[in-house]
């Protein structure tokens, strides 16, 4: 087989550690295949190819554009490939051949307000038709489609109409790398005060100004602790600072901005818990990375957490403010015996999630479209 990955969103987070994660899997498995990784120039000298069988090529094409509709599909096609992976849901709508599409949630169909956008109410609502277009065909005309979870293949079943047997369930797993910091590093306390943390952007969905309104309930509790949110964005983070001005919480809110992997560990490692309040996700990978460094996530009450985690972690209903401030409260008054038994409990779901098992799924995806007429 001569298989092309769309790896143009490489060092992005979410999606990007899905591509970094998933070539690195396959890099290790599969010396037979033939495979041509597609970068941009700022990503090319990071990826380091082990076999023969594997290149890279230099494709300087942002993703969402009119570039990417009208010139990808012919840069595809002169390299002859029997299947294209894309691992986002921006597939050029006139690439004529087989492709693999990988969803990872359908957040755009259902967050649809202007607030969820940096653009004049008119120009966001004509990139968002843009965004369902290439979504819509990109599904429809999709040769099979993996989902990250059970709840996201349920999502397109239901939205788009797709035949249950389309699709394939290949779970997201922590971070290769980000393993590797943490059985390598030794913690470092960045503060000298107790904190709760949030690792994610601020995108509307992700519900951080109900978890900032509901910060003040638990000061009131526990005097001493601080909020660090972990992540940066040019403007939602800084619309969330505002917001966290207007209501006298300045002093009160740590913005750590982007983290690395050792820093992420080092935040992780040292917080009281972890707090992941958002409205809908395909996921959730700070949860895992938080149980990894032996910290318990407090989580939203949403169907993929269900699915994922089971009994094992402490839910709270994300528009009830009162009820996120009382089921973290609940996590941290447990005593320390208490806290160690509901970790062990939860990490014992991680150990079910791996990039090899994905990759070995994905590989025999490849080989199923290669194989249909």
């Amino acid at each position: 087989m001569r298989i092309g990955i769309d790896a143009r969103l490489y060092t992005q987070t979410g999606v990007g550690r899905y591509i970094r994660n998933i070539i690195a899997e396959l890099s290790l498995l599969d010396n037979e295949n033939e495979y041509i990784i597609y970068l941009r120039n700022q990503e090319y000298d990071l990826v380091k190819l082990p076999t023969e069988n594997w290149q890279k090529k230099i494709i300087n094409i942002p993703w969402h554009t009119v570039k990417e509709q009208l010139i990808l599909p012919s840069l595809l096609l002169k390299d002859n490939l029997d299947v294209v992976h894309f691992p986002y849901f921006n597939v050029p709508i006139f690439y004529p051949q087989k492709y693999l599409l990988t969803i990872h949630d359908l957040i755009v169909d259902h967050f649809d307000t202007g607030r969820a956008s940096t653009l004049p109410y008119p120009f966001y609502l004509l990139k968002r038709f843009g965004y369902k277009i290439s979504l819509t065909r990109g599904i429809k005309k999709a040769s099979l489609i993996t989902a990250i979870s059970h709840t996201t293949k349920q999502e397109i079943i239901d939205h788009y109409n797709v035949a249950k047997d389309k699709i394939t369930v290949t779970y997201d797993a922590l971070d290769i790398k980000f393993l590797e910091t943490a059985k390598k590093h030794k913690a470092k306390n960045y503060y000298s005060f107790p904190y709760i943390l949030y690792v994610g952007n601020a995108y509307p969905h992700k519900n951080l100004e109900r978890l900032v309104m509901a910060f003040p309930k638990l000061k009131k509790i526990f005097p001493n602790i601080k909020l660090v949110l972990a992540g940066e964005d040019k403007f939602f983070y800084p619309r969330l600072k505002q917001f966290g001005k207007e209501n006298n919480l300045e002093q009160e809110i740590i913005f750590f901005g982007n983290a690395d992997d050792s820093q992420l560990f080092n935040l992780y490692s040292f917080s009281k818990c972890l707090v992941f309040p958002s409205l809908m996700e395909g996921f959730g990978l700070p949860n895992l990375e938080a149980l990894a460094c032996g910290i318990l996530p407090v989580v939203s009450d949403i169907p993929v957490f269900r699915e994922i985690w089971g009994d094992r972690l402490s839910y709270f209903d994300p528009y009830n403010i009162e009820d996120m401030a009382g089921k973290i409260q609940h996590v941290l008054q447990l005593s320390h015996g208490e806290y160690q038994k509901a970790v062990l409990h939860a990490q014992k779901r991680i150990e079910d999630f791996n990039w090899k098992k994905t990759a070995l799924a994905t590989l025999k995806i490849y080989e199923m479209i290669c194989r249909s007429s």
